[in-house]
């Protein structure tokens, strides 16, 4: 990709009537399928062309925001890499399962009819009781671990295993509940879990660390927003939940590179790019010009821009909202949360995975507008952009269009959580084979709708040209 170029708990079941009234509802909902775009791979990084990944988990799973993130990241980095997701997280889960299904039925329901090739799994937070470390209770865990790998490599010949250590119960904001606290027994489990990966020869990901250390900076730079990377201490923020899916995309060997350009105003004829094609550059009345041909998109960060719920409220309020999915928030361009934005510099978030860096050297000194397709991004100095901007940090053309794909990512996860949790869930014990015949032709309604969304993603995500002016002060 480098180039130089010059140029919860179940609720009553619905009716018949009820489900088959949705049906005709959802129908008007159903669109046409966007085309799909030409294969992009990249050797090093984890997912491959055709990949097909599940999220198995519990609430903090089911909160969807790390998965979330990976696939967004994924769409906007690698726009022509097909890869498939679905999210199977639920509220309380252990190794053993829960309250929606013991382990066996969980897997067999909400992961084999899926057939991914890459499963990942993060369990422990409610395995371990939110008490003091317990042998016996440990043990349950450990037997119940191996069964899952057990099963899934069973029914899924030649799956690709992550095992994700538990993330962190908050003992750094608060003060521990019991001697030692309830995180030093998790960090037991995810010891566990590391020998676990080591024996059967699977990635595994440490989650735990970064958000700890996250915590750790903030608390030293602002105690009361520290207490919004884990609010309640269990389940982490959307911002928070950024910080797991960096440490996954990071595992996973994800470029941090978005484009890279450097120009040197001096000798306009040509520039060096990265994952970028350069073209049209001159100057004409002292401003300089370029286009460009990105290859992909920065990463639209979920919850700087606006305020997102630390549950997603069709968890517990499905049926108040007027819609089936909650859609995301609307964006706040001019508003830039507070929280979010300490935990994105404590993360390091930029460095280590969004950098779209412009350096244009050779310009006389002064101060500079910057354009992109004829709109100000802004102003900065001859001596700043002869370092070099990260153009990620700031609201572009490219920026807006990811947040857009980002949209329709949150969109088509919703459409399978409606027809998981909202339709499959609720009617699965109904004993009339009416409500039954209903309930499937609305899930595969869904599930045909949540595809169709997931193809409108490689279209919306194609990178458009660009068009740059650096304009002197003044002019």
């Amino acid at each position: 990709m480098k180039k130089t170029i010059s140029q919860s708990h179940l609720p009553a079941k619905p009716s018949l009537t009820f489900a088959l009234r949705l049906a005709a509802i959802i129908g008007l909902f159903l669109t046409s399928s966007a085309s799909r775009a030409a294969v992009e791979n990249d050797s090093s990084f984890y997912l491959k062309d055709g990949d097909n990944v599940c999220f198995y988990g519990d609430s903090i799973t089911e909160q969807r925001f790390y998965g979330v993130d990976v696939q967004t990241y994924v769409r906007t980095r690698f726009p022509h890499l097909h890869v498939k997701f679905v999210n199977s997280g639920v509220g309380g889960d252990k190794v053993t399962g829960g309250w929606a299904g013991g382990i066996d039925l969980r897997l067999q329901r909400d992961v084999f009819p899926f057939k991914p090739n890459v499963v990942t799994i993060m369990l422990g937070m409610n395995d371990a009781k939110y008490r003091p470390f317990d042998g016996k209770i440990f043990s349950v865990y450990t037997n119940g671990y191996e069964h899952i790998i057990e099963s899934l490599q069973q029914h899924l010949p030649g799956v690709r295993i992550v095992l994700i250590e538990p993330s962190p119960y908050d003992d750094v904001t608060e003060a521990p509940k019991f001697p030692g606290g309830y995180n030093a027994v998790l960090l037991r489990y995810a010891a566990f879990v590391r020998q676990l990966a080591a024996r059967h020869h699977l990635p595994c990901v440490d989650l735990n660390t970064p958000l700890v250390d996250v915590m750790k900076k903030a608390q030293a730079e602002n105690p009361k927003l520290a207490h919004e990377v884990i609010p309640g201490r269990i389940h982490p923020s959307a911002a928070g939940e950024l910080v797991m899916a960096q440490g996954i995309l990071k595992a996973w060997n994800a470029p941090a590179t978005v484009t890279t350009v450097t120009i040197n105003a001096a000798k306009n004829d040509s520039a060096q790019a990265e994952n970028t094609g350069v073209s049209d550059i001159k100057t004409d009345s002292g401003v300089l010009s370029w286009t460009q041909h990105d290859e992909c998109l920065p990463f639209p960060i979920l919850a700087l821009h606006n305020d997102w719920p630390q549950f997603p409220p069709t968890e517990n309020n499905r049926w108040s909202h007027p819609f089936f999915f909650w859609p995301a928030p609307a964006l706040k361009w001019d508003y830039t949360n507070a929280a979010t934005a300490l935990i994105v510099k404590a993360s390091g978030f930029y460095p280590a995975l969004d950098q779209e860096l412009l350096q244009v050297t050779g310009l006389p000194a002064g101060d500079y507008q910057l354009k992109i397709n004829a709109r100000s991004v802004g102003k900065f100095t001859a001596a700043q952009l002869g370092a070099g901007i990260n153009l990620a940090e700031y609201r572009t053309p490219m920026l807006e269009q990811s947040y857009h794909v980002l949209n329709l990512v949150w969109k088509q996860v919703e459409w399978r959580y409606f027809a998981w949790r909202g339709i499959q869930l609720r009617l699965r014990d109904d004993p009339d084979p009416q409500v039954q015949q209903a309930a499937n032709t609305l899930v595969a309604a869904l599930e045909t709708q949540k595809d169709r969304d997931a193809e409108q993603q490689y279209t919306a995500a194609r990178p458009q040209v660009t068009h740059y002016e650096l304009v002197p002060a003044g002019k």
